[in-house]
């Protein structure tokens, strides 16, 4: 009894300490977060964001399919992207890693005759971070983080889409984003010697998000353009357990370290360009984002825990406004671009047991575009940069949901901060 007394310690470490290397080493894939949090491309990111009505390369693949159908020329390109996030609770900074990823994409039009000829395009597009394929942090519940802020830039996100020009004036595209969700298990048990040993088997599923959209030339100078983005998530569900009935005289409870590493909600866009004068377009952009199916971001890790809150999360409009000018220089065509977005938070006051924690945000953009179609290689260049500037915000918690005997995580907290991110891709027409 005195033996299986001092091993009770140790086993429940040796549990514990199993599971966070195996949450920390799970090699997750696949969610489209980055793109939805900074845009996607050399492009639309400069213009805020926008671009369902006029993107028509491989940025189109999951801005909006429907773009592939007015390609005309095999175009590769590569870039890369980095961010500085500096968030705070009551000013002290969380220490928010940076993000980084590379860029690569592909638009091709269909070599095909008959009625189908020029109308069709594929692309692709792949955003890769440098550091993890995908991060996951997974607090107790109840303890303060920025849900939608500290995760999203760390995933990998894969697009493949197709365009389809039905008629001049019309074209509708369908693509898909790849996603996969982590499973798996990790056994803790004993070897002959009576020393602790793991095991970890891990898993991935496959998941396919669709993104359906259309383009219709409405006048000569006003582009039309809708997209709907299906809910992406990257989810992990990892059931540790134990037989340690050799050198204990109970059986140790199921340990369940689950939820959801990436979420981005069902989206509804619509997009007008007009073309105000030959070299200036003008965009305006309305979205609609199902942030009430929002999940909770960490389960309950053992069984016959009282539920959680549900977040509370609420839908979203988030109004954007870009502009682009156009000019010749510098032997090629030179492209300014400007945009503005003010992304509505769906998160409520944290008044309960939750503390997901985020701020509206101002979302200003610019950018800049040389190309050279004519030269014996073409090449095409695109750089941008964005400020995401977080409106202060505070959230005090009500003592009054909260049993006699419960200390909330905080009285009163405010959160605040900025994220700063860049982008330069460089594109060849093959």
């Amino acid at each position: 009894m005195i033996r299986a007394r001092g091993l009770l310690p140790t086993a429940l470490a040796a549990v514990v300490g199993a599971t966070v290397v195996g949450v920390a080493s799970a090699p997750t894939t696949a969610s489209a977060s980055p793109l939805e949090l900074f845009g996607f491309g050399g492009r639309s990111p400069g213009l805020a964001g926008a671009g369902v009505a006029s993107s028509d390369g491989y940025d189109a693949t999951y801005i909006n399919p429907a773009g592939l159908g007015l390609v005309r020329r095999k175009r590769a390109t590569i870039g890369a992207m980095y961010g500085d996030f500096a968030l705070a609770m009551d000013g002290v900074d969380t220490g928010t890693a940076p993000a980084s990823a590379l860029v690569i994409g592909g638009a091709v039009p269909m070599p095909l005759g008959g009625i189908a000829r020029d109308r069709v395009g594929l692309g692709f597009g792949f955003h890769i971070p440098t550091v993890a394929l995908n991060r996951a942090r997974a607090p107790f519940p109840g303890t303060p983080v920025f849900t939608l802020l500290e995760n999203r830039s760390h995933v990998i996100g894969l697009q493949f889409a197709v365009g389809v020009r039905l008629k001049p004036r019309w074209s509708v595209g369908l693509g898909v984003n790849a996603l996969a969700a982590l499973g798996g298990g990790i056994d803790v048990t004993t070897d002959g010697s009576g020393r602790f040993t793991t095991q970890s088997q891990q898993r991935l599923l496959t998941k396919v998000t669709p993104i359906v959209g259309a383009r219709w030339r409405w006048r000569d100078d006003v582009d039309l353009g809708a997209v709907v983005r299906g809910p992406s998530r990257s989810d992990y569900d990892i059931a540790v357990t134990s037989d340690l009935t050799d050198v204990l005289p109970l059986a140790l409870p199921e340990i369940r370290i689950a939820g959801t590493a990436q979420y981005d909600p069902l989206t509804i866009a619509v997009e007008a360009a007009w073309r105000a004068k030959p070299d200036l377009t003008l965009t305006g952009h309305l979205a609609w984002a199902h942030w009430s199916g929002f999940p909770l971001p960490t389960q309950n890790a053992v069984t016959g825990t009282p539920p959680q809150e549900a977040p509370g999360f609420h839908d979203t409009a988030i109004p954007r406004l870009a502009l682009e000018y156009v000019r010749p220089a510098l032997g090629g065509t030179f492209t300014a671009r400007g945009g503005y977005a003010f992304l509505w938070s769906p998160a409520p006051e944290q008044t309960g047991r939750q503390s997901l924690l985020d701020n509206h945000r101002h979302l200003v953009a610019g950018g800049i575009g040389l190309d050279w179609p004519g030269r014996l290689v073409p090449l095409h260049l695109d750089a941008w940069v964005q400020l995401h500037a977080m409106q202060p915000r505070r959230h005090a918690k009500d003592a009054g949901r909260f049993l006699p005997d419960e200390t909330p995580a905080f009285d009163v907290l405010d959160t605040s901060g900025r994220i700063v991110v860049g982008g330069l891709t460089v594109g060849v027409d093959l």
